[in-house]
């Protein structure tokens, strides 16, 4: 069988549902068709992450990665609250406990002030306003960090988009057709030719990029993240994370209180044996 659509996208997470309901909003009858190797939708990293929405206070002021994250906070809330989604605006508590902390501290401060995101300076005494647990020499506290439930969020894209998506389509096959686009073939003998392709497959894009003939010049190596769950949840009353430590390029083991009122403590980082 074969289809013909505008718009191929390879991947039914965040970022491919994203994609599509992206295209479908701004190119009114627009046909897109989203191949998904899995029975549905968010069954990786979107589903299976802290669901925090991150407010953008450690990224460099001016890079795309700063811009994303302050405009998309603002995105995903009203998105939630626009299609009852279950979120919450929590703030964030960055907590310094030892005097080598504080200049890196500071710096973030300057940061979030510069990408335009509201940061509080706390003393240790103010520190228990926010968190009463908590105890450190100093503290920020992000006001825009929030929680949401992305598994849902990737479901609402997904019947929103109009898009063609289907489930248990694993593409195996990448034709590109010289000026007329792209031909894909899914492991069930489907072939749907598209003008344009859009990779959005996660920890499997190298692979995806490999098979339409391009060299992404670049090695995943996968990492997980494992979690304690907190046995007294009442004892956080949002989030609470350390101040990086630039010799590891992870945020650290923080606290994160959940749309489901659990509180996960985490996480470390394990080398994975699988991407999946």
């Amino acid at each position: 069988m074969r289809d013909e659509t505008d718009v191929v996208v390879i991947g039914a997470g965040i970022v491919g549902l994203s994609t599509a309901y992206a295209l479908s909003r701004q190119h009114p009858g627009i046909r897109v068709t989203v191949l998904e190797k899995e029975q549905g939708p968010a069954r990786h990293q979107t589903g299976r992450n802290s669901g925090v929405i991150h407010s953008g206070v450690y990224y460099r002021p001016g890079s795309l990665k700063a811009r994303y994250a302050t405009r998309g906070a603002a995105e995903m809330v009203r998105f939630c609250a626009e299609h009852g989604i279950p979120h919450e605006v929590t703030g964030k508590l960055i907590v310094a406990t030892g005097r080598e902390e504080l200049p890196r501290l500071h710096a973030l401060v300057q940061r979030g002030r510069e990408n335009g995101i509201p940061v509080r300076e706390l003393g240790p005494s103010q520190i228990p306003a926010y968190e009463p647990e908590a105890r450190g020499l100093a503290a920020i506290h992000v006001a825009t960090t929030g929680i949401c439930d992305y598994g849902t969020v990737a479901r609402v894209l997904a019947e929103s988009s109009k898009a063609d998506i289907r489930y248990g389509a694993e593409a195996d096959l990448i034709s590109r057709r010289l000026g007329r686009g792209v031909a894909v073939r899914a492991k069930d003998g489907t072939v749907v030719r598209g003008r344009v392709l859009v990779n959005c497959a996660g920890l499997q894009c190298d692979r995806v990029a490999r098979l339409a003939g391009d060299d992404p010049k670049m090695r995943i190596v996968p990492f997980r993240g494992e979690y304690y769950e907190l046995a007294r949840p009442e004892l956080v009353r949002g989030l609470v994370y350390p101040v990086p430590d630039p010799a590891f390029p992870f945020l650290g083991v923080h606290l994160t209180r959940g749309v489901d009122g659990g509180v996960h403590v985490g996480p470390n980082a394990v080398l994975a044996g699988a991407r999946e």
